[in-house]
């Protein structure tokens, strides 16, 4: 047997968590966090029962079989107890979760758990030099294991890690390929290379020796000569969207002479632990079973509230929605990451995002490569293809910025119609009429929130779907995401657009000067009273009013919005559409040829549908080996005789 290393104890905090300590661990003193070897000092009780640092028992029963395991550390200065901690299994029910349609600003988690004391404690006796602390404990009975230290002196730790005893015939051979995909983000790409070489590569851990980072640039603006060292290559690309800077990285993955085991999908906008890609290798080499085979899916983290986590695995539901699996969970709370661990992500047409996602290179073997979609839908229809099992696990994360601060009409409108309608022809996963019901409904909303632009798109997505698979292998992503990037609506600064509006309608001068922000509507959390929301269930559109039950006064609304939350939304033809904050614009005047105009090409659309919509599926379906074969994608990227 050997002792095998599962997982750091992380005494460190980076600058974007420094506010939320208990992340790590949770303590009433002083601490002080050595630069020379890396300790932690302490005065009093310190607690790492906590996201990080706490083990995640169940989940190395479930995926490796791991029922002992032992707490290894070192301390220096002054005597004080070692006190191992569990948390029982049942303490937290996954019903004791938020549902994952609720948007809780805090916790949530309607249980409290209870630490249990898993043995006396074990007593450091003091030292001037460092010594180290071994203690055995079982996982069996608990969600999670960890520790905490007590002192009533000054006490240091250092080199803390949880280990377990393994047969080394038991240990897989793991070698992963990290590809991630970037788009002139030097800001974030050149660091994240940075923590790779210094937090990985250099670490001396076995992890060290298996991974490589492939770095595709589809931006072409990186330098290739000075970031290309060993364990990381550069591969300048065609601006062909994320799922080709993927489909590129897991072509240099299959062809290169290493054998990799596994190919890691990894966004370039992304802050991450070396800890994390640490922990991803350990798993793989000791996963068991069918377990062996499966994906891991890091969660999201919000880069704005670094506790939140927004997503880990999610799925989609009967009528085309995607479902987070989990509600907003916030991990320096314990209930929380114990809930994190206790619900399971093993359900039916399960997806993993892209922003870090590990994939068997078998399955890219059998499944092929991504779709040519450019971005969104890209992960989803590929995790609902390969069918996979997905593993998660507490500090196995990236923190990116909040999707609720990035409503874009080119992606979240036509491309997700026409992507989600093309994974629905290949996969069946819902009713394409309950979709395409929905889409209908939306468009409507837009319109009558006179966003004519991003309705505009909604219906070029449909129309565009029916051009079929052979348009959509010979067109070009770049061509038609700058082209929808100048149809969307530009926000500019709120008194621009206004001046702006107000010199092209002299006639709405006057009520566009007295415009004052409704910052109520902004809100992300925004609820709509009882009456509101029973009046816009009502088919109105007041398009439709007489020019002389209209009003000019501008009301506020979001620009990524479609819902009425005040009545001064209803029956006016002059809408500011801002962001969050209220600092941008886009002042909406109603035109009722433009929502006559595209209400006429939705209906032709969906006349075309119910017409051509099995024949379209069919040829979808004949076309996905081809669409994702490495012949294809080497043709497409302008690589064959490279």
């Amino acid at each position: 047997m050997t002792q095998f290393k599962l997982a750091n104890v992380i005494l460190g905090l980076d600058d974007h968590i420094r506010c939320y300590p208990e992340m790590m661990y949770r303590t009433s003193g002083a601490v002080d966090l050595s630069a020379e070897d890396g300790s932690l000092a302490f005065d009093s009780r310190i607690d790492f029962l906590t996201y990080f640092n706490a083990l995640s028992s169940r989940k190395w029963r479930q995926y490796a079989s791991i029922h002992e395991v032992t707490l290894e550390m070192e301390l220096v200065g002054d005597a004080c107890d070692v006190i191992l901690l569990g948390i029982p299994e049942g303490q937290i029910q996954p019903k004791d979760a938020p549902a994952p349609t609720e948007l809780p600003s805090s916790s949530a988690v309607k249980e409290v758990v209870v630490p249990h004391q898993l043995a006396l404690p074990h007593r450091f006796q003091g030292s001037a030099d460092f010594e180290k602390v071994l203690l055995d404990v079982s996982t069996d009975g608990m969600d999670l294991i960890g520790f905490a230290l007590v002192t009533k002196g000054a006490t240091a730790i250092r080199n803390a890690s949880w280990k377990a005893a393994v047969d080394p015939e038991d240990i897989n051979h793991v070698s992963i390929a990290i590809a991630t995909t970037t788009f002139k983000n030097e800001d974030y790409i050149i660091p994240n290379i940075k923590m790779f070489h210094e937090g990985v590569l250099a670490s001396g851990e076995p992890a060290a020796k298996g991974f490589q980072m492939l770095v595709v640039d589809n931006g072409q603006t990186l330098d290739v000569e000075a970031l290309s060292e060993d364990g990381v290559s550069i591969f300048p690309n065609p601006n062909e969207g994320g799922s080709a800077g993927f489909a590129r990285g897991m072509l240099e993955a299959l062809k290169a002479e290493d054998d990799f085991t596994h190919v890691l999908l990894m966004d370039d906008d992304v802050r991450i632990f070396p800890e994390s890609l640490i922990r991803t290798y350990n798993l793989l080499s000791l996963a068991k079973g069918s377990y062996k085979d499966a994906f891991i899916n890091g969660a999201m983290l919000e880069m704005e509230r670094p506790n939140k986590q927004f997503e880990d695995v999610s799925s989609v539901n009967a009528d085309g929605r995607y479902l987070r699996l989990k509600g907003n969970l916030y991990m320096d709370v314990l209930e929380d990451a114990v809930a994190n661990e206790v619900i399971s992500v093993e359900v039916p047409n399960a997806y993993g995002a892209w922003w870090y996602s590990c994939i068997p290179m078998s399955a890219i073997r059998e499944n092929g490569l991504p779709l040519p979609i450019f971005v969104r839908c890209d992960d989803v229809e590929y995790g609902i293809r390969c069918n996979p099992t997905y593993m998660t696990m507490n500090g196995i994360c990236v923190w990116h910025t909040a999707f609720t601060h990035k409503f874009r009409a080119p992606v979240d409108c036509y491309q997700y119609v026409r992507n989600f309608m093309i994974l629905n022809a290949l996969h069946d996963v819902c009713s394409q009429n309950v979709f395409l019901a929905r889409a209908t409904r939306t468009i409507q909303l837009y319109l009558r929130a006179m966003a004519y632009e991003t309705a505009d798109l909604y219906v070029s997505g449909l129309e565009d779907y029916l051009k079929g698979p052979e348009w959509l292998a010979d067109s070009s992503g770049e061509a038609i995401f700058k082209a929808n990037n100048a149809m969307a609506e530009k926000l500019i600064p709120l008194e621009e657009a206004i001046a702006k509006a107000s010199e092209e309608h002299p006639e709405l001068a006057d009520e566009l000067s007295s415009f004052e922000v409704d910052s109520n509507i902004l809100r992300a959390d925004q609820k709509a009273n009882m009456a509101l929301t029973l009046f816009r269930t009502l088919p109105y559109d007041h398009h439709r009013l007489p020019v002389a039950l209209i009003r000019h006064k501008p009301a506020t609304a979001y620009y990524g919005g479609y819902t009425v939350f005040s009545p001064e939304q209803a029956a006016t033809d002059v809408l500011i559409a801002l962001d969050r904050e209220g600092e941008n614009a886009h002042v909406r005047i109603m035109d009722r040829d433009e929502w006559q105009s595209i209400h006429k090409r939705w209906r032709d659309a969906m006349a075309d549908y119910r017409a051509r919509g099995k024949e379209v599926a069919k040829a979808y379906r004949d076309a996905l080996p081809d669409l994702t074969s490495k012949e294809y994608w080497r043709d497409h990227l302008g690589l064959e005789g490279k």
